[in-house]
């Protein structure tokens, strides 16, 4: 695999895509005959949906993704900065970085954000590439569990809007405290910004043994109206249909209220961070042992529609 080069210096290479992979014969033919590095057996093709978006991450596409400039609300240890996006040799990396960020003003967050004493990296699709039902698909590596014992790093879906407001975001989360193990989630909750709220809505979190995720692995989400399934290497490995979600006969504390699959226009993001440490051994794990820079990588990431919600953006 490439080798990442060791510096502290941002790379971040941009340049124009022809702009993804339409669902025609010739698209499907090169899918069939262009496949990324994946798996045994992966065809890259899938009955229902089809394939828009194919980012091999060779230049940064600045028409499909933006760079964040926040921060995970107060669960971070750290803000997300340009050099925390780098794009070399066929490969995105995330890094996290020991250097001091001073306080300013955040466009994600449309506030001042205080000091930070580490940078990391998140990118998303741009506004004008909002994203619903489809399967989402990453080659994706964590970093080395003998230098990196305390993070979160992801792909996910996320919208927090409307009125009422709702949060709606369905996860892929590796966690440097459980470097065998992945998180698959479905958080929701209505007119708030905090995650604990979400609770009365249930809390569908789950941590799937898949050892190891410091390695090459290929991890997917199939989002759909009436169910979700999580992927890794192409194998099911977790499921929620609309009726696990239903409260029926009754919520289960500390749900109150039935959740709905989400239905709105999301972004695709990924992101790589440390926690706090009132939270670290809870969530993300211990940052005693910790190498900065630290890296995760992403390999290639897919984007199929589902043919019968198709998105007018792409």
């Amino acid at each position: 695999m490439k080798s990442i080069e060791q510096s502290t210096c941002a790379c971040i290479i941009l340049m124009i895509l022809s702009g993804g992979v339409r669902g025609t014969p010739e698209a499907e033919q090169r899918s069939l005959n262009d496949l990324p590095t994946a798996y045994a057996g992966y065809k890259g093709i899938y009955k229902d949906f089809t394939l828009v978006l194919d980012e091999r991450f060779d230049v940064f596409d600045k028409q499909t993704w933006e760079i964040g400039d926040g921060a995970v609300g107060s669960e971070a240890a750290c803000r997300f900065q340009p050099q925390g996006v780098q794009v070399k040799d066929g490969l995105l990396n995330l890094i996290i970085r020991q250097e001091p960020i001073a306080s300013g003003w955040s466009n994600d967050h449309q506030m001042d954000k205080s000091a930070y004493q580490f940078s990391c990296g998140e990118l998303r699709t741009a506004e004008h590439k909002k994203i619903r039902y489809g399967r989402y698909e990453t080659r994706m590596k964590a970093p080395d569990r003998a230098g990196a014992s305390g993070y979160i790093s992801s792909l996910f879906t996320y919208t927090n809007e409307g009125i009422p407001r709702e949060w709606e975001e369905i996860d892929v989360e590796l966690e440097g405290g459980r470097p065998d193990k992945f998180q698959a989630n479905l958080i929701y909750g209505k007119n708030t910004w905090q995650w604990w709220a979400t609770r009365e809505w249930g809390a569908w979190e789950h941590k799937i043994n898949i050892a190891p995720a410091d390695e090459w692995r290929v991890y997917a989400i199939e989002w759909m109206p009436t169910e979700i399934n999580w992927y890794v290497d192409g194998v099911l490995t977790k499921s929620l249909k609309q009726d696990d979600l239903d409260c029926v006969p009754s919520c289960i504390a500390p749900q109150i209220y039935p959740t709905p699959i989400p239905d709105s226009l999301s972004q695709l993001m990924i992101n790589f961070w440390i926690p706090e440490d009132e939270i670290q051994n809870d969530f993300g794990g211990n940052k005693k042992r910790n190498i900065y820079p630290m890296y995760t990588q992403y390999d290639w990431i897919r984007f199929y529609q589902l043919d019968a919600e198709p998105l007018t953006q792409w």
